[in-house]
This record gives structure tokens, sequence and C-alpha cells, in this order.
């Protein structure tokens, strides 16, 4: 038996409330699928325009907060090499070196002067100096009964003073020069490749007698020795400017000027001599996988660009996992566009010559991912590890916001036959690159920091998508219960108590709404 049912089935009375559960059923409907789009698709987007704000660097931002004085500990930790055969060494023999360290530094950072300009530059001046952590370089001795010192501890190394004065007036000097050198050199207690120096002094820095002779006839030279550069209070007075994320948060934390150069003196290309990337602290949000990222290395004096590896979850935070590409370190005959930074030597080294006015040249410890006969030509390096002892970043993605850092780099000086200096005319022709020390640079978040990230920028998104889902979640279920209801009021008010089926919805008076059986 078949009936056909419309409005015109229901009892009058029945009609108003079965429209009020229909109606209900329907904006419940539309609601919950209008709060899925908005959870799906423009929540995000709305996340990420609310964390470009919260990353800027301005006055209250997190940002700006750990940009200005950083709360979490940042070492420098260092270990030298201890030449134990000089004598073999200077006859042109195969150096053989032994580790002295591992020596915590503790760096600090202060920013003066800082003034916002344009709206979209922070200009300031900067203090970074090191002081010695004796607990933890001691912690459990490192299974030796002698602590570690580097103000008394002495090591044997290559005189980078001699060398370098050996290196320059060879290639550019007059012979005028070259006999005052010498003559400087055999009136200061016959200098000669080596030296013996404390760790402090080769790492940080100190005043060299033979140079300081040298600046009578050489006014421009520079009488200081020193690997890492500890800032001093002449550097307040010079400006950096870095771009604030205020207008376009792609340039968040990017050098325009360091240290009062807007260009790089030290290199011979355009790009090469271009100042930029970040100090390492923090990138520009919404990071691209297939795009790298660049940091500016002061103690490398240049920026240098770092390329995504893989995921990893650190400290409970997914991050991307960043590294140093090959091509960065590799010579100019294998790269041309290396060749703005001198980068003639072996693949693997970067030439700081230009810069600190000496023959060194940085590696990766061990010489990792360098020309393999250079760690042959040394005894005592430790194999090359790319486990641990790459350099890696790992940033949080969606903010920039750099979670672990691990800065490796062995500095190492290039000797060669001399023969105009005594001290280097039996050495070989053929350079050979001598490791001074390595120094790894450790940072990013500590278990604090995490704390107040995940709360500041992680926790209200995931509340508020919580939220979201149990919106969508109300919606579904009060609609689900209208139709129900919708669907038992109009059964059982039918005036000939037939089952109404639903088919094409509400018509006009006298339509077939629900079809028939």
């Amino acid at each position: 038996m078949t009936s056909s049912y419309s409005w015109s089935n229901l009892e009058d009375s029945a009609k108003p409330r079965a429209k009020t559960f229909l109606c209900l059923q329907v904006t419940c409907l539309v609601l919950a699928l209008l709060v899925l789009i908005f959870t799906l698709v423009l929540f995000p987007i709305v996340f990420l325009n609310l964390v470009n704000q919260q990353v800027a660097l301005t006055n209250g931002t997190l940002s700006f907060d750990q940009w200005l004085a950083p709360t979490p500990a940042i070492f420098k930790i260092v270990t030298v090499y201890n030449i134990t055969n000089p004598a073999e060494v200077r006859a042109g023999g195969r150096p053989v070196v032994e580790a002295l360290g591992p020596y915590y530094f503790r760096e600090y950072r202060e920013r003066v002067r800082v003034e916002e300009v344009y709206d979209q530059e922070l200009w300031f001046g900067e203090k970074k100096w090191y002081e010695f952590d004796n607990s933890t370089t001691n912690k459990g001795n490192n299974g030796s009964t002698k602590l570690l010192d580097p103000v008394k501890d002495i090591f044997t190394t290559i005189n980078l003073a001699y060398v370098g004065v050996a290196f320059n007036l060879t290639y550019s000097g007059t012979p005028a020069e070259i006999f005052v050198a010498v003559a400087a050199a055999m009136k200061e207690h016959e200098v000669s490749l080596f030296m013996n120096r404390s760790v402090n002094d080769v790492v940080f820095g100190y005043k060299d007698k033979f140079l300081t002779d040298l600046k009578i006839f050489m006014p421009t030279l520079s009488d200081t020795v020193q690997i890492v550069y500890n800032m001093s209070d002449r550097d307040i007075h010079t400006t950096s400017k870095i771009l604030n994320g205020r207008k376009n948060v792609s340039d968040l934390g990017q050098y325009t000027q360091w240290q009062g150069y807007t260009k790089l003196p030290y290199w011979i290309t355009p790009e090469a001599a271009t100042i930029n990337g970040t100090e390492g602290l923090f990138f520009a949000p919404n990071l691209d996988k297939t795009k790298p990222i660049t940091t500016f290395v002061d103690d490398l004096f240049r920026a240098n660009p770092m390329e995504f590896v893989e995921e990893e979850e650190v400290m409970g935070l997914n991050t991307y996992k960043y590294e140093i590409p090959q091509y960065v370190m590799m010579n100019a005959t294998n790269n041309p566009l290396n060749k703005g930074f001198y980068a003639y030597g072996p693949n693997g080294m970067m030439n700081l010559t230009a810069a600190v006015m000496a023959p060194v040249f940085v590696s990766k410890p061990s010489f990792l991912d360098s020309e393999p006969w250079l760690q042959d030509e040394i005894g005592g390096l430790p194999p090359a590890n790319k486990t641990t002892m790459d350099t890696n970043l790992w940033v949080e993605p969606i903010t920039g916001a750099l979670v672990k850092a691990m800065k490796q780099l062995q500095a190492n000086v290039m000797i060669e036959n001399f023969p105009k200096f005594p001290d280097l005319k039996n050495l070989r022709s053929t350079p050979r690159y001598v490791p001074i020390s390595k120094i790894i640079e450790t940072g990013g978040m500590d278990d604090e920091l995490v704390g107040t990230f995940k709360n500041k920028v992680f926790k209200p998104r995931d509340d508020f998508t919580i939220g979201l889902w149990v919106l969508f979640a109300v919606f579904v279920i009060v609609g689900g219960v209208m139709g129900g209801l919708h669907y038992r009021h109009v059964s059982n008010h039918q005036k000939d108590g037939s089952l109404l089926i639903p088919d094409e919805g509400i018509g006009s008076k006298g339509s077939n709404v629900y079809g028939s059986t």
C-alpha cells in the first residue's frame, strides 16, 4: 500500500513544532560546518598572523626579551691541541697533537643604546664576553686528578704572530720589511715557529711583543693575537642594525649593518661582502623545508646558509634540523661563488686570512667533510664523525625560534716553507694545516624557556583548537538530537499514522515533501 505525505498530512498543531525542530537541525549542522571550515582552514591562517605579530622584535614580545638578554646559558667549549713533536715539525715532519680540555666558557651579551628606527630597524651597540666556568669544566675532573685552568695551562702551538708576519711579508712585503721582521724576531729571544702560551691567551687574545716592535715600522699592524673575539667596550660604541620583522616578518632579525659595517671589508666580491642572515637565535616564522636559512657568524666574519636535514623532536617540540651544506665549504674550483672568500685551499676549509691577517683556516672538527688527506697529515686527531662533530641548528618551524644549537669548528693554521725566515726554511713547500683548537658553541632554550614558550604560544592555540572541536561536536550532537526529535514528532502526528521519509525538503503548500512508500 502506498501513501503520499505533505505538510497537509500533519496535524495543524504539530506543524510549527516540526518546522522548529527542522530549522534547529539545519542551523546546527550549518554552524558545525562553519566551525569545521574555520578550524581546518581559517584558524591556522589566523594563528600564523598572531605568531607573526608575537615574534616581531618589539617591546613586550618573548622574542624581543630573549634578544635583549638571552636567559638560557650559551657556552663556548674549547679544546686546544698541544703539539708533542715540535722539533720534527720544524724539520718538515708530520705534527702529532694531543687534546687538552675541554674548557667551558659562559657567554654573556649586553645590548646598549637600543633604538627602533622607521618602525622596522633596531639600532644597537653590543658587548659580548666570556667567563670561565670552573664547575662545569672540572665536573668529575674529566677522569683526571688535575684541575683544568685556562690561565695556568700552557701548551705548545704554532706561533700565529710569527707565521702571520712571514706569510704576509713573503707575498706582499718589501725586502726592507722582511729584514726588519727577521731582526725583530731575533731581538725577541729568537721568536720561532712555535710558542708556549696559556689556553686563555691563544683563544681570547694577547698582546704580542714581536708585533709591538714591528708596529714602529708598520703602524697599521695589529699587535693583538686572538682566535675568538671578546668584544671590548669600544664595540659598544659601534652600531649594528637588524630588521625587527614588524613590517615584513620574513626579514625578522636580518642584519643590515654589523659593528659599523654595511659591507664586510674582508672579501672581494659583492656577494661575499654582503651582510645578511640572523645571529641564529630566531628566524622568520613558518619555515619552508625547501629553502635554506642564513646565519651571520661573527667568528667567521661571514653569512652562512644552512639547509634542512630532517624533522626531529627536541625538548618536546617538533623542530627542523639544519646543517651547513658541503658546497659552502668547497674551494673556488668546485664552487666558483666561494672565490669571493679567497677559497683557494682544500675543500672543507674557510680561509680567514684576510680577516685575521694570519693564515688561519677554519674547518669542521677532525676535518669532517674536508679532503681526506688533511686528517692523514696530523697525528693524534680523533676520527671524523658526522653524528657528533657536525654543526646543526634545531628550529621550531612555526615560530622560527631556535630550540637547540651546536656549532662546531676547528681553527687551523697553515704553515709552509718561507726561506727568508730562519725558523721556516726547513718546512716543506706544500702547505700543511695544523689544528690549534676546536670550539663548540651551544645554545638554545632551557627547560624554563621551553615551558614559557609552550604556555605563551602553543597552549593558547591548543586550548582554542580543543574549544573549536568541542563546539563542533556540540553542534553536531544538537543537530542530531533536533533531527531525531523532528523525525519522531512528524511520525507521531501524521494524520494517517504512516512513516514519513524525507525526500525533497520543504516546498510550497501541497508539495510532496517526504515522498511515498
